[in-house]
């Protein structure tokens, strides 16, 4: 699947639901799955703690490591403006972009919104 950078940010593949995340360097965007580990809250409304290794799930608080998130996304390549994106499982499974303006990563806990 080919992403827009610029116009999407969240990916709805069957029932799962992915979303772009910078790494703790802010080097590298991810496509990760947009589900806390504890309870399947929407990490995509968390917020990164001040020392920007943590994203505190909405939800319950459980804290979700960026380094582990990191390492469970998609395997993607970006080029300039796009990416290409590996999708789990069945190529039949129904795939969605939503645009940038619904979802977006909140300001870390330290920061004003």
């Amino acid at each position: 699947m080919i992403i827009d950078l610029r116009r999407h940010n969240t990916v709805l593949a069957g029932d799962e639901r992915y979303f772009l995340f910078q790494d703790a360097d802010g080097e590298r965007v991810r496509l990760v799955h947009d589900r806390c580990p504890h309870r399947g809250g929407p990490l995509s409304l968390g917020r990164r703690t001040p020392d920007g290794r943590r994203i505190t799930c909405p939800w319950h608080g459980t804290k979700v490591g960026v380094a582990a998130l990191c390492r469970t996304a998609l395997p993607m390549v970006r080029s300039g403006r796009t990416a290409v994106v590996v999708l789990p499982d069945d190529a039949a499974t129904p795939v969605t972009t939503i645009h940038r303006h619904i979802l977006a990563n909140l300001p870390t806990d330290g920061e004003a919104p």
